[in-house]
């Protein structure tokens, strides 16, 4: 038996946990990473923590998510989420692709996935729901990212690539941090970008399905989304480019937990930084942050020793049955981390097994 997870606690939540374990009302809000099918892995948890705890939840709880993440978060904040959850992952794993897909078949396909969980009625109810505030995180392109055509994004991917790697600050340049926020959410006003703000828009019923279909686009690999109603003009891309895994500062607070189910002993800032081993946040901005992981001795049980990736479907390109056999045994060995984090918060065990985040392995 495991275990298959591991915690980690930022500084000024680890005495509490281990004290008196995770309860459920201190959990004010969850952060959701970008990473396309690696969230596959944490599908177990993911409807464990619909399931025993937001059908029981009466606070408010904030979820801030980029790409999938945000995806994830909007089958949390429908009435029923376990359900949408499963819809979304249905449809998800059902992807399929010519052998040498356009940007505009990879958008129109994904956005059948988000369209299977997602209409108007759902979208409706996320934008007003008064306990699950849902916030987007994307971005809007600048200079040549700022359009629609191939050759001057791909110059532009190039420009942001090269200052990112000099400087990270630098692609304010060729990105404007834009978060698609529930207006009664109280996570964004504790928020502190500094030196790099992000524009809050307003989520509305009328651009959740937009701002969660930019929130995934990939430059080159997919269509930018245009003119996004409530948001300035211009095209919208994948938020996971300046926030790959989310790990935004949050202003202290006395009695609060941000949960964030993980699937990698890893916190990159942006997309671009996965290239530099030694790009990692600021401890200081993960001060009240839960992170959840699948522990290594997990990943490694697992079919290949790994976890679902987007090269999946390259690696099996042709072999769409194959590709889902693999991803099918990790859904269901997923279900191990979602009985394993029940097991540890309802026993109290977390207590005892909760590390300090400074000691968290980032592994390259």
């Amino acid at each position: 038996m495991g275990p298959w997870l591991d915690f980690y606690a930022g500084r000024r939540i680890l005495d509490r946990l281990r004290d008196e374990g995770l309860r459920w009302e201190r959990i004010k809000g969850v952060f959701g990473a970008a990473g396309g099918p690696k969230w596959l892995v944490l599908y177990g948890l993911d409807r464990v923590l619909c399931q025993e705890w937001l059908s029981n939840a009466k606070s408010p709880v904030d979820f801030l998510g980029a790409s999938i993440g945000a995806w994830r978060f909007a089958a949390y904040c429908q009435k029923d989420p376990a359900a949408a959850l499963d819809r979304f992952l249905a449809a998800y794993r059902e992807q399929s692709y010519s052998s040498t897909p356009t940007p505009q078949e990879v958008s129109q396909v994904l956005g059948n996935v988000l369209r299977s969980f997602v209409g108007d009625r759902e979208a409706q109810h996320m934008a007003t729901h008064p306990l699950r505030r849902l916030h987007i995180v994307a971005v809007r392109g600048r200079g040549f990212l700022n359009t629609q055509a191939a050759p001057w994004v791909a110059v532009g991917l190039a420009a942001a690539f090269t200052a990112n790697a000099v400087r990270r600050k630098w692609l304010k340049g060729f990105f404007e941090r834009t978060i698609f926020a529930h207006t009664q959410g109280d996570l964004l006003r504790h928020v502190d970008h500094g030196a790099w703000p992000a524009r809050r828009v307003p989520l509305r019923a009328s651009n959740v399905i937009p701002a969660l279909l930019a929130s995934g686009s990939i430059p080159l690999l997919m269509e930018p989304i245009m003119n996004i109603p409530e948001a300035p003009s211009g095209a919208y891309w994948d938020g996971g480019l300046t926030d790959y895994h989310v790990t935004v500062p949050v202003r202290p607070n006395s009695d609060r937990i941000f949960l964030y189910p993980h699937y990698t002993h890893r916190l990159v800032p942006g997309w671009f930084d996965k290239r530099f081993a030694g790009r990692r946040p600021n401890l200081s901005h993960v001060d009240e942050v839960l992170l959840v992981v699948p522990s290594r001795r997990f990943v490694d049980s697992l079919p290949y020793g790994r976890i679902p990736d987007r090269k999946d479907f390259w690696i099996f390109a042709g072999q769409d049955f194959q590709r889902r056999r693999f991803w099918d045994t990790v859904i269901v060995q997923s279900r191990r981390l979602g009985d394993e984090f029940m097991e540890q918060v309802l026993s109290g065990k977390i207590r005892h097994c909760v590390r300090p985040m400074d000691t968290l392995v980032c592994r390259p």
